[in-house]
């Protein structure tokens, strides 16, 4: 089940998982326990989302960067390093809205 459909929703899944990562998924009784959200599915629909991110900017450089930031939030929160995780997911959605603009 694809979380994001377009450039907006993918926006709002970053805020949706910066305010339940890395463990404070909210549980949806519509979907089955293996369909539950967590970090690595949250940080895999980021990851399945980047197309929206490639079709709003064109600069290369700034698109290796976005990556390279969800990349690091990722193994921050892994190693159990949640603020440091939340800050660099924080500094993606930020660049992202920047260079968009």
């Amino acid at each position: 089940m694809a979380w994001v459909r377009n450039f907006g929703g993918y926006v709002d899944f970053i805020s949706y998982v910066l305010l339940s990562a890395p463990d404070d998924f909210p549980e949806e009784d519509y979907l089955s326990q293996d369909e539950q959200m967590n970090l690595e599915k949250a940080f895999e629909e980021l990851r399945n989302g980047m197309h929206f991110v490639e079709e709003a900017i064109a600069d290369g450089t700034t698109r290796v960067r976005l990556r390279d930031l969800l990349d690091a939030s990722l193994s921050a929160y892994r190693a159990g390093r949640d603020v440091e995780g939340a800050h660099l997911l924080q500094d993606f959605e930020k660049m992202l809205l920047m260079k968009k603009a």
